[in-house]
């Protein structure tokens, strides 16, 4: 017998960890499954063919969102080239409608709700010979599920994991009720014990991946819970892995931040969803959030320049306009976090968000990712302007290749959210959008639209010079863009300051053992005339990097 769990991940950085919980709880029968993960990049027609290539008596696919279409479009024909194979499904993207999609794919059966009894129940009634005795849908809720605590440790070979994000769980469920989330259904909530979970995380860091990327839904729900963890990730850092939570962050105190403020910089990213700033729409959306208190505490962690913090709105939202996103939008960009998430509201099969849709004039895409299009506070226009918009956040801001260029024009404009509606109409007027630019003809097109803004010709150059600046903070390119100003002017200058600092390697010690030659290759320099107060040569210096903007060092030397 040959049991096949098959997973189709939105990306190849990412694994599943539903299909490898679920064989780590098959028992005596572990043996007997295979996994086999794919993405949604690949052929449908490549996927078929690898799934045959394995001949399973058993196929189990791991459905969301992102890969049902997928499973949709090979399934008919995995029924033509394997005909006596029994297909199961489960996930939470048929769930809710179990006996429709069992009946459309032509399935032997759905499993639904917790997952890891309900396998090992079919696993054993495939291992025993008594599979007709299964149900259709296989329902988890029926059956005594396993605690967190009795799901083994499936990290057996890092090799399998290779160049991917590793997934960890040290709870399940969420004690909230966010309309739009399926987390809210079933509050009940479990943890793993810290000592373990203390111990497993050891394995990581003994293996130094570089990143582990936890799961729970809201990491910091349970103080003592969280805070060992932390305490141990503190205590135990390797100085390589990155730890990623999603938390709450109106719940950290004095406690939490005696920890985050001594973690390495880069030990730790928090992400945190806002949703909306608008106090009737978090009302309306079954959320407590303190924005006022989410803020002081971004502040606060963004202070110590420690932490790469992620914050997430959701566009789509009730009772949320065009007007009213724009100062959720602002409120949240004036925080500065290392990445801004402008989503859009998914319909989930099942939250309370699809039962209020009618009350909304909620319309939504027919099929996955179920993403809003319309509402009664948002027109399918208003949407698509919000989409452009995210597009050059997603560019220009989430890249993080431009952030002195934009802190500079964002003061040009009367908000942020205005600054990034005029580069969007740009790239609207010009064609851009659907047009896959290189990276420094995303320079260009900054340039571009920028010299259309300014109307001084001195604030032209100190445009011109912010982003020379952030072109080479992050690489040392070797041909210089067409806006760079000559050096030729400041040649002997330039010439003098690296012979010193290639006799005294007081700048950059770390190059203490690069000559003169060496170290013109290893620096770059550049002379900027308007963004300081005076002629600066920067010196830029890629040998250590920013952990939280992957930005290079540099350092400027007067040249008055």
């Amino acid at each position: 017998m040959k049991i096949l769990l098959v997973a189709i991940n939105a990306k190849y950085i990412h694994s599943n960890p539903a299909v490898h919980s679920l064989r780590s709880c098959a028992g005596k029968f572990k043996s007997c499954i295979e996994i086999a993960e794919f993405t949604i990049n690949q052929t449908p027609s490549f996927i078929l063919q690898e799934i045959y290539k394995k001949h399973p008596d058993v196929i189990a696919f791991s459905c969301y969102i992102w890969n049902r279409d997928m499973i949709d479009a090979f399934i008919p024909d995995l029924h033509r080239v394997l005909p006596h194979a029994d297909i199961w499904a489960g996930g939470p993207e048929v769930s809710y409608d179990a006996a429709e999609t069992a009946a459309r794919w032509g399935l032997r059966g759905v499993m639904t709700g917790p997952g890891e009894a309900a396998f090992a129940r079919l696993t054993t009634a495939y291992g025993t010979g008594t599979s007709r005795e299964l149900p259709a849908v296989l329902d988890g809720n029926s059956i005594p599920r396993l605690k967190l605590d009795e799901i083994p440790f499936w990290y057996e070979d890092m090799q399998d994991f290779e160049n991917r994000i590793i997934y960890y769980e040290s709870s399940r469920g969420c004690p909230f009720s966010c309309s739009y989330c399926l987390s809210s259904i079933d509050r009940a909530m479990d943890f793993r014990g810290t000592e373990r979970v203390c111990l497993e995380l050891d394995y990581f860091l003994e293996k130094r991946v570089p990143q582990v990327k936890f799961i729970d839904r809201t990491f910091n729900c349970k103080k003592e819970h969280a805070l060992p963890i932390l305490r141990h990730i503190l205590e135990h850092d390797n100085g390589v892995t990155n730890f990623h939570f999603e938390i709450a962050a109106d719940l950290l105190d004095e406690d939490y931040f005696a920890i985050l403020e001594k973690l390495r910089p880069g030990a730790v990213q928090l992400e945190i969803g806002v949703q909306s700033t608008c106090r009737e729409t978090i009302a309306e959306i079954r959320r407590k959030t303190d924005f006022d208190k989410v803020a002081a505490v971004v502040r606060r962690v963004s202070s110590r320049k420690n932490i790469h913090i992620h914050l997430d709105l959701i566009a789509g939202l009730p009772f949320e306009d065009l007007q009213r996103f724009r100062c959720s939008f602002n409120d949240v960009y004036a925080l500065r976090p290392q990445q801004l998430q402008l989503g859009f509201l998914k319909v989930l099969k099942g939250s309370e968000m699809e039962r209020q849709a009618p009350v909304y004039d909620l319309a939504y895409t027919s099929r996955p990712p179920y993403e809003v299009l319309s509402t009664r506070w948002l027109s399918y226009e208003d949407i698509c302007r919000l989409k452009q918009i995210e597009e050059m956040v997603e560019i220009y801001y989430n890249s993080g290749q431009f952030d002195h260029t934009l802190e500079f024009m964002n003061t040009l404009f009367e908000s942020a959210f205005s600054m990034y509606e005029s580069l969007a109409a740009w790239y609207e007027k010009h064609e851009l959008f659907g047009v896959q630019s290189s990276r420094i003809r995303k320079y260009e097109i900054l340039l571009e639209w920028g010299t259309a803004c300014i109307a001084d010709i001195s604030r032209t150059q100190a445009l011109r010079e912010y982003l020379l600046y952030d072109l080479y903070l992050r690489e040392n390119m070797k041909n210089r863009p067409v806006f760079a100003p000559s050096l030729a002017p400041w040649k002997d200058a330039v010439h003098h300051v690296l012979h010193r600092e290639s006799r005294e390697h007081t700048l950059f010690p770390e190059l203490a053992d690069r000559d003169y030659r060496e170290l013109t290759k290893a620096l770059h320099t550049e002379v900027f005339t308007y963004i300081y107060d005076e002629p600066t040569l920067v010196l830029f210096g890629y040998e250590h990097r920013n952990p939280l903007t992957n930005n290079g060092i540099a350092i400027g030397v007067s040249l008055k």
